[in-house]
């Protein structure tokens, strides 16, 4: 069998799509030597089971390019990515990439596809491995449960079409927005410029409003109050009180429930005592208080009204059939339901008509069943109210309504004080003034839906989401500008670089990183939030008004980046760290990765890259947006082309950190007044330094607010905790420093000499989750930065407790580290105190560390020790 190895969804853009998608790691065992044209009339059974994958192009370029690969020959991953697509769009879910990628590994593919819903996408995968086997076993399967089940899985968690539409529209105007839940909840805008809508209830929304219109009766009194007609009755609690009404009205009555919402436990047309006592039990048992009024014969109408203004209006009839005098009633439902114009759900215009308590209870009443034989012509209703989710039809009257009657809706809007509402009335002719139209309103409806107006089965469809949108955004929506880093160096740094700079100019903002979350310099959260998770926390803060993301490869990799599109995107450097994970197994590809940041940069924006790395370069033209390039070397022969294609570069000309754009420099400030760079002597700081400087300038900050933050950011334990933070204990130095990586190491070397005279004595550590031959490269680095060197197992990941740092031992005595000259010691907590004991006077002790609190907690013990004692 096809083994499953690994089954997740990519909910942002990743490496393969700019979209969110499914990834799936099969591992295909013998099929790998059984192509699809190997295994006996499999394409024949597959396209009987699956017709419509005759449409799929496939690489061919043209319908039936598929069906012609499966016939020459292809592969069991790329057949059951076809089948996984061909599924969620016979489940009404329309998608069309992907794509299927071989590995190091034989008969081990990655299978790549869209989805517009998570858990049909997954079980999508699922079941197409399922259909792949059971057509290569010559095996039955039931494909129509299958697709069954997704079109289940596609109502219970697609938006509906009312919180779609305004999503929709939203995007239109360049407004991002997040799901906030599996139900209606979303968010529309990032930060304090958001707005959230649930439904077609907005944030706004009255709460008093809402619950007075949940209470048909409080809104039958402020109505009738206003003088808006609504028909005569009263709310009652015994069977006795009912009756007395009923009588009173001396007519047709309607049987409710006070609060109720889709007409359950309504009965509408009660003409005798025993239909009434029917009515009353049904209607009890949903609330106890029970509406009794008066029937209004005409037509069912619904007013939409958006922010005071009637924008749409629709004439709706409820779920009916019209008998043929030889079709029973539930043989007359299946023909209804077998239209083209109705589906399961949402999935087309009208909704099947499901046969259910109401339906037999509103038939009883008339002394019918499901294997009655109306007379032909008559019609026979089979549901209480003119829901269309309930199989209810709807014809557009916007511009029938008369004037008095539009102004009626708007009034009854603002009396009831919703900014969105559903009035609901019945009247003989809308098309007539007030008075002679009979019109009654019989409620309102606090999250009114769309899609009577947007798709009506008759009449001009009206995209009510305009007005909508209108509403919540009035002024149009102000950009929360979001800037996001990644790189195998420097990300944390310079993302808290530019966090502090824009706050120091008067911003509010939002960091997600790899030390926790900060909103306004404020720590919220610590721990490594460098993935998606982190992202939307701060994209779903409500007071920033800019946003600065650290984004790592991983969270790219499993699960998708953590934001759709971004006004600024920086890519620092591309090393080969972490190359081994998450199937990525060359600089290359971890390359597209990474890169992933820079194609998500809007139109309008700004994609930053590192000139110097090379292998950055090489996915410049992947890049979207204008470019800024920074280097530390002016004469960098990609800057010097850009500059003199106009482009702008930030780089450093005597000693001075400045943004060329063709002949204009403009000095920032020197690189000695650059707090991280320790007096200028740290390349890779000042590197990070460019890059925030770039990134501040393509968010148009002014060039005196971009000096004076990178001018005040230091490498100190409250700004930058874990990075270049230099500690004096007067006879040594300590210096607590995240370095995990060869570069990383490669780096000190040239720093640490600069620093101080005397040993340098390191405590580091391998990381777990890298390949042996990685961390042997780690090991070979330090040999080259350190004299005396203390492993410790910081960070084992999966590995047993010990291995990691016989790995790296191995790789400093490949270096020509010397034997006696390092130590092991398993313990962190135990290593950090034996670092002190070896310390003499002049040495530079370098401690790297995995997770900071506590190694931060042991040097600060010995600190503030030390600071009494003077």
């Amino acid at each position: 069998m096809i083994e499953i190895k690994e089954l997740r969804a990519l909910r942002g853009p990743n490496r393969y799509t700019r979209h969110s998608a499914i990834f799936m790691v099969l591992d295909i065992k013998d099929y790998e030597s059984r192509p699809s044209d190997e295994i006996n009339g499999f394409s024949d059974r597959l396209v009987a089971l699956l017709p419509t994958l005759r449409e799929h192009e496939c690489s061919i370029g043209q319908p039936g390019g598929f069906v012609q690969r499966l016939e020459r020959g292809t592969w069991a991953g790329h057949i059951i990515e076809h089948i996984a697509i061909e599924l969620q769009c016979l489940a009404g879910m329309a998608v069309g990439y992907g794509k299927t990628l071989g590995t190091m590994q034989k008969g081990v593919y990655i299978v790549v596809f869209r989805y517009l819903v998570e858990s049909a996408g997954l079980k999508a995968a699922q079941e197409a491995v399922s259909i792949f086997e059971a057509m290569a076993e010559e095996e039955r399967f039931d494909v129509s449960r299958v697709i069954s089940d997704l079109k289940i899985l596609r109502e219970d968690h697609m938006l509906g079409p009312t919180t779609w539409s305004i999503v929709k529209e939203a995007h239109s105007r360049g407004i991002p927005f997040i799901r906030l839940n599996e139900e209606s909840y979303v968010q529309l805008g990032y930060g304090a410029h958001q707005k959230r809508i649930q439904a077609s209830i907005t944030g706004n929304t009255s709460a008093i409003a809402v619950e007075i219109a949940d209470e048909k009766t409080r809104v039958k009194t402020h109505l009738k109050k206003a003088g808006i007609p609504v028909p005569k009755g009263q709310v009652v609690t015994t069977l006795e009180e009912a009756m007395t009404v009923f009588n009173e009205i001396n007519a047709a009555v309607v049987v409710k429930p006070d609060v109720g919402n889709h007409g359950n436990g309504s009965t509408i047309n009660v003409i005798d005592t025993d239909q009434l006592k029917m009515a009353f039990y049904v209607a009890k048992a949903f609330y106890p208080d029970v509406i009794v009024e008066a029937y209004v014969h005409g037509g069912d109408f619904r007013l939409l009204v958006i922010d005071g203004k009637m924008v749409a209006a629709a004439r709706r009839e409820p779920a009916h059939i019209i008998g043929d005098g030889t079709s029973s009633i539930k043989e007359l439902i299946g023909i209804v339901n077998s239209g083209p114009l109705r589906g399961f759900g949402h999935e087309k215009v009208l909704t099947q008509i499901e046969i259910d308590e109401m339906t037999e209870r509103l038939l009883a009443l008339r002394g019918f069943s499901l294997d009655s034989r109306p007379e032909a012509g008559e019609k026979v209703y089979l549901k209480a109210t003119a829901n269309l989710s309930q199989g209810g039809t709807a014809t557009d009257v916007t511009d029938e309504v008369n004037p008095e009657i539009r102004r009626m809706a708007e009034r009854a809007a603002r009396i009831i004080g919703l900014d969105c509402v559903g009035v609901d009335a019945l009247a003989q002719d809308i098309s007539l003034p007030l008075d002679s139209s009979g019109i009654k309103v019989v409620e309102v409806n606090a999250a009114p839906g769309f899609r009577m107006h947007l798709e009506p089965t008759n009449g001009q469809p009206r995209n009510v989401a305009v007005q909508m949108v209108d509403m919540l955004f009035p002024g149009g929506y102000d950009r929360i500008p979001v800037v996001a880093v990644t790189g195998t160096n420097g990300k944390t740094t310079t993302c808290k670089l530019l966090a502090h700079s824009l706050k120091y100019s008067g911003k509010i903002v939002g960091l997600a990183c790899t030390t926790g979350v900060a909103i306004d310099g404020n720590s919220i959260l610590t721990g490594d939030y460098s993935g998606p998770e982190g992202a939307g926390i701060v994209l779903r803060e409500p007071s920033v008004d800019h946003i600065v993301l650290e984004v790592a490869r991983g969270g790219i990799a499993r699960r998708g980046l953590g934001v759709d599109a971004v006004d600024v995107g920086v890519l620092l450097n591309i090393g080969k760290d972490h190359l081994g994970c998450d199937w990525i197994e060359s600089q290359e590809e971890l390359s597209l990765v990474k890169s992933t940041v820079i194609e998500v940069v809007k139109k309008t924006g700004t994609s930053v890259l590192n000139a110097d790395d090379s292998v950055t370069m090489s996915v410049l033209d992947r890049a979207r947006g204008a470019i800024i390039l920074f280097s530390l070397d002016p004469d960098n022969e990609t800057v010097v082309t850009h500059v003199k294609n106009g482009g702008t570069v930030v780089t450093v000309i005597d000693r001075n950190a400045v943004i060329r754009k063709s002949e204009l420099d403009i000095i920032v400030c020197t690189l000695e007044e650059i707090p991280i760079t320790f007096g200028g002597i740290i390349d890779f700081n000042i590197s990070n330094a460019l890059a925030a400087i770039a990134a501040l300038h393509a968010l148009n900050l002014p060039i005196e607010q971009i000096r004076n933050g990178i001018m005040t950011f230091y490498p100190s334990v409250n700004q930058n905790p874990g990075r270049m933070n230099l500690f004096d204990f007067q006879h040594y130095k300590v210096l607590l420093d995240y370095g995990h990586n060869p570069e990383s190491a490669i780096a000190l070397a040239q720093l640490l000499p600069r620093l101080s005279p005397g040993r340098k004595v390191g405590l580091c550590h391998g990381t777990g989750s890298r390949t042996d031959e990685q961390l042997i490269d780690f090991g070979k680095a330090l040999a080259l930065v350190y004299d005396y060197i203390i492993l410790t197992d910081f960070d084992p990941r999966q590995r047993p407790v010990g291995e990691t740092q016989k790995i790296v031992h191995e790789g400093l005595i490949q270096g020509g580290f010397q034997e006696n000259h390092i130590e092991i010691i398993s313990e962190p907590e135990k290593a950090v105190d034996h670092i002190f004991s070896k310390a003499r006077k002049g040495d530079l002790l370098v401690i790297q560390p995995d997770e900071l609190e506590p190694v931060m907690g042991q040097i600060m013990k010995r600190y503030r020790q030390l600071v009494t004692h003077l």
